[in-house]
């Protein structure tokens, strides 16, 4: 019998490798006779480059770049022969700054840019932007800026790609053709328009330490920016789904750059063969740290599920906790959940001996299915 591991991590306690490392040993011990093979998993957020590295054999590349408030810093990207997986954060992460230093009215995406600049600069034609935990609000143009771009404002001077130039800028030259041929894939799970009420500004800047005042201005300049492009290019991205994500990034880099959005899950499951694997296993394990509503809405479980589905494959969980109703779960058509809380003391309890637990799940597991009627031997 075979058995398919494709978990993600275990937030703040286990890697999605570590998951199947543990599980991957004990069933060793327990069920010789079965066939175990680790396929971790992640959905675009974190862990999806420690994911992709192993499954895809990218090498790292650490070049010099610049953070959000433009000081020199060490970045690194993954890459291949062809593709090249960036994280925003790495250059243009909150992460980078100090509480103090927030201010997306001045923080820009322009060291992102330089590390795109540098993939396409070694011959790499797909490059994987992956979104989340930035500290800009910049609609991307420092990207822009970065490959060559300029932001020009009425007097035809130049702007520099910072969230309080964003209503000023009334022309786009950009970047050089060279620049044109490559693809970028935005790999975002959140909905968010460019602006509005739900917009990148009105939602997310807040966290980046914008005012109320500021939150305005900035929804006021990625509105004048989608007319803008719409009048120069002819692409409108008033109600792009997901164009708001990096402080409305997606929107810049689909209208500046013909980037396309794409699910994280989705692609990181394309990317890394997942369906054909779930296809060949006769029993495939999921799970994550917190199982919950956030689950069904395009994370890793719940495109397990629907992979598990469409080839009629029997799907378990191991997760951190359970808090999705029954009801839920058989949405999920997932044959039994084995949640670490249920071995526990308590939630401190948990996560310092999660390994020890999903030993215990593990062990449990291999009794379930040894005792199903209906499986395979």
């Amino acid at each position: 019998m075979k058995i398919l591991l494709a978990p993600d991590k275990f937030k703040g306690s286990l890697s999605a490798h570590a998951i199947c490392e543990t599980i991957a040993e004990v069933l060793a011990v327990e069920a010789p006779d079965w066939v175990v093979e680790a396929h971790p998993m992640a959905d675009g957020g974190d862990g999806s480059l420690e994911v992709l590295a192993q499954a895809l054999g990218l090498a790292p590349q650490e070049i010099m770049t610049v953070d959000p408030l433009g000081r020199p810093i060490r970045a690194t990207y993954l890459h291949n022969q062809e593709q090249a997986f960036i994280e925003l954060a790495s250059a243009a992460g909150l992460v980078l700054l100090t509480q103090e230093e927030r201010n997306p009215m001045l923080t820009s995406t322009l060291g992102v840019g330089v590390m795109v600049k540098h993939a396409i600069d070694q011959g790499l034609k797909d490059i994987y932007l992956l979104l989340g935990g930035s500290a800009t609000n910049d609609f991307g143009l420092g990207i822009i800026v970065a490959l060559g771009g300029k932001l020009l404002d009425v007097d035809g001077n130049p702007l520099a790609p910072i969230g309080e130039h964003l209503g000023e800028v009334a022309k786009i030259l950009l970047p050089p053709d060279t620049y044109r041929g490559v693809r970028f894939h935005v790999l975002c799970d959140v909905t968010n328009p460019p602006y509005g009420e739900n917009g990148a500004a009105q939602v997310y800047a807040r966290q980046k330490g914008a005012s109320a005042q500021q939150i305005q201005a900035l929804d006021d300049g990625a509105k004048h920016l989608c007319a803008l492009i719409n009048q120069q290019f002819g692409i409108e991205l008033d109600h792009l789904q997901g164009g708001g994500a990096a402080g409305a990034s997606a929107a810049g880099i689909v209208g500046l750059l013909g980037g396309t959005l794409e699910r994280g899950f989705a692609t990181l499951s394309k990317l890394t063969d997942l369906p054909a694997k779930i296809a060949a296993a006769d029993i495939v394990i999921s799970g994550e740290g917190k199982l919950d509503e956030q689950s069904l809405q395009g994370k890793v479980i719940d495109g397990v599920a629907q992979l598990c589905q469409e080839h009629q494959k029997p799907l378990y969980l191991f997760v951190g906790t359970n808090a999705l109703d029954a009801a839920s779960c058989d949405a999920l058509k997932v044959k039994k959940v084995f949640s670490v809380m249920e071995y526990a003391q308590h939630e401190e309890d948990a996560m310092l001996h999660t390994q020890r637990y999903l030993a215990q799940m593990s062990g449990v597991f291999e009794a379930v299915v040894r005792s199903s009627p209906i499986a395979p031997h």
